[in-house]
């Protein structure tokens, strides 16, 4: 099952962590089933990192606006499969001159579709020509036709589709770890997987405000014989385990004050064999790197002298990381720069 892409909510009040959007929406729907007609009902972009919720939002939204025939009126189109100026000029435009068909229900009574809708993902991959395209067929079809735009990266947009948006300058924000975890706990119980509370609660940490990636993750996690536990989903994630990462720093440190040359040596080896196992699991030095970024950016309980030691030195050592032939001699040579 493709979890991933089945887990939809019903409508906007599934959407999850996103509420200072959501009841934005929630309003606007409102008044355009008070209006009975098409409300004032404007274009709406929604940009935000991938996987928290941008999509979902779109098709809930349409389902509590127009009930179960919502995709009647509706379609979709990525940008990143079809990005140049032939298909807006095209798909996008034979859709936006059609005739708007259709009812739906409210309070019993049965209203005309005031619009189509169409559904532009990953809009931050349109060339400036279809940008410019589309610009023009916002605005001639606006009487029967709303756009959605969706995209990781608004700044890639030209102004004048911006400016034709509403929330245009709002972020879709990623999901808390608590919805998550809510949300995967549901899952869990409803498709009767061996799973233990444990590897939940890091599954919602590592899927970084990702819901797409935390089903992802629960998905390979649960495809084991025997209950999956926390130990599964290191396995599966390209992330350090917090046990890992904490004997590696503290091996980098204590070499780093060691006066003994015979000590620094051995510590200098267990450090090497450390990171040697990292790289045995499948890890790469930017993996590494990122893992050690991530613990000194949020452990709020290690010592701001040894966050300021990683914080100057580490993005130096990804880039390197990044374009060295070997990414953990890379690794090796920062750690034995790091002093405690």
């Amino acid at each position: 099952m493709l979890w991933a892409e089945s887990y939809r909510p019903h409508d906007l009040d599934d959407v999850l962590g996103q509420d200072h959007i959501i009841d934005r929406l929630k309003f606007m729907v409102a008044d355009l089933h008070q209006s009975g007609g098409d409300g004032g009902f404007p274009h709406l972009m929604f940009a935000g990192p991938a996987g928290v919720g941008k999509t979902s939002a779109a098709m809930a939204l349409m389902r509590s606006m127009f009930g179960d025939d919502w995709n009647a009126n509706f379609v979709e189109l990525n940008a990143s499969d079809e990005r140049s100026i032939s298909v807006i000029r095209t798909k996008v435009k034979e859709f936006a001159r059609r005739g708007v068909i259709g009812t739906y229900l409210v309070e019993g009574e049965v209203r005309q579709i005031p619009f189509n809708v169409v559904f532009l993902d990953e809009c931050d991959n349109l060339t400036p020509d279809a940008q410019s395209a589309l610009r023009r067929i916002m605005e001639v079809h606006s009487k029967t036709t709303r756009f959605i735009l969706s995209c990781n990266y608004p700044h890639k947009l030209i102004d004048p589709v911006k400016d034709r948006c509403a929330f245009s300058d709002t972020r879709f924000r990623p999901i808390p770890p608590k919805d998550i975890l809510g949300a995967i706990q549901a899952i869990s119980s409803t498709e009767g997987l061996a799973v233990t509370q444990e590897a939940l609660t890091r599954i919602s940490e590592v899927s970084r405000g990702s819901m797409r990636k935390a089903l992802n993750i629960l998905f390979a996690t649960t495809r084991v014989p025997n209950e999956a536990t926390v130990d599964d989903v290191d396995d599966v994630v390209a992330e350090l385990s917090p046990t890992a990462r904490t004997r590696l720093l503290q091996t980098a440190f204590k070499c780093s004050v060691e006066t003994d040359p015979e000590k620094y040596r051995q510590f200098a080896r267990r450090m090497d064999k450390q990171v040697e196992a990292l790289a045995e699991q499948g890890f790469s030095g930017s993996d590494i790197l990122d893992s050690i970024f991530r613990a000194a950016a949020e452990d709020r309980k290690m010592p701001v002298s040894i966050q300021r030691t990683i914080f100057s030195s580490i993005g130096d050592a990804l880039h390197h990381a990044s374009i060295s032939q070997d990414d953990i001699l890379t690794v090796k040579a920062w750690l034995r720069r790091l002093q405690a």
